[in-house]
């Protein structure tokens, strides 16, 4: 029997009430679910704190603005500006570098060191200490009080690229030169801090998972997950054993420091440094620290020298040793007053 058309419209608006309640509940309860996710998320990136550890055969270690840090010198000539390499992670450690860089070492001065939380230098259940402007003010220690050079050549690793750009910002009189290897731009692209302090565990753990554990259980979980992801951005997965003995990862001071960056990217300040430039990436290395970061490095500092690796991933000096020292031996030799290539 057809319905009569009273009927029919009465009840197409109840449909459509049950409809809009229903989907109302699924967003409200999609909602309540992604801030409950949010709120398990922040607390287990936050509940590790530094742990206190002192330097690790550290042999004599250099104490630096309250820290004993691990730091080891090859070479000796005093003739020309000294290097620094500053490692990744942050939380990393100068065991990443293999001791690929010792060449420099018959050329100049070279100055290895962990930096303060990370690697085998000493660490204090001080959250505080663990922001990026504290590593550069103990950059500037290290080069005013230890390395004793008024000025230095600045190899930042990754992480490290961010370091030496603000250390650059900030003591550009006492920087000869600054070679970036797989680098990031000053702030990892990470602006606006609301998002990245409350929501950035929540995005961060859905690639990492959740904190195993606090102080060396996390760290020994931060290093598995970290070494994992590393084997993928290598130009050739299968040499795997290139990255073998560079250290553990400390995830307090990764966290931590991590966090620190966000804020402005200061392309206005870095447009008018002027120091030479290398920065040098991997073909295989991913966007973040690849060919689109370089070439947008590239794009604001004025002397920059932006030079393409082939057969490497994030690694240049270890997966392309010789070509490596070719390229930072010639930059380093170049004229200063000349132009970048």
């Amino acid at each position: 029997m057809p319905i009569p058309p009273a009927a029919t419209t009465a009840a197409h608006p109840n449909t459509v009430r049950r409809l809009l309640r229903l989907l109302a509940t699924v967003v409200v309860g999609l909602s309540l679910a992604a801030a409950g996710y949010a709120v398990v998320a922040y607390r287990a990136y936050h509940r590790v704190r530094p742990a206190d550890r002192p330097c690790l055969d550290c042999g004599t270690p250099v104490t630096v603005n309250g820290y004993q840090l691990l730091v080891r010198e090859v070479g000796s000539d005093t003739t020309r500006p000294p290097v620094i390499a500053v490692h990744g992670g942050p939380g990393h450690s100068s065991l990443s570098f293999r001791r690929s860089l010792d060449f420099l070492g018959t050329q100049r001065r070279l100055v290895y060191y962990d930096q303060r939380g990370s690697g085998n230098s000493q660490s204090k259940d001080r959250p505080e200490d663990f922001v990026i402007d504290s590593l550069v003010e103990e950059l500037e220690a290290l080069r005013r009080d230890v390395v004793k050079a008024d000025k230095v050549v600045l190899l930042g690793h990754s992480f490290g690229s961010a370091l030496v750009q603000r250390y650059a910002l900030r003591y550009a009189s006492h920087v000869d030169k600054l070679v970036i290897v797989g680098g990031i731009r000053l702030n990892n692209g990470m602006t606006n801090r609301f998002v990245w302090r409350w929501l950035g565990p929540a995005l961060l753990s859905t690639a990492l998972g959740f904190p195993r554990g606090t102080g060396d259980d996390a760290d020994r979980w931060f290093t598995t997950s970290d070494t994992a992801g590393s084997l993928a951005r290598l130009f050739d997965p299968k040499k795997g054993a290139l990255l073998d003995s560079t250290g553990t990862v400390r995830f307090a001071a990764w966290h931590a420091i991590s966090f620190s960056l966000v804020g402005d990217a200061q392309e206005d300040a870095l447009g008018r440094l002027d120091i030479p430039t290398l920065v040098l990436y991997g073909a295989a290395d991913t966007d973040y620290t690849g060919e689109p970061t370089a070439k947008a490095m590239c794009a604001v500092l004025p002397r920059c020298t932006p030079v393409a690796f082939l057969q490497s991933g994030h690694w240049p000096f270890l997966e392309e040793p010789v070509r490596f020292q070719q390229v930072v031996g010639d930059f380093l030799t170049e004229d200063p007053s000349r132009p970048g290539r």
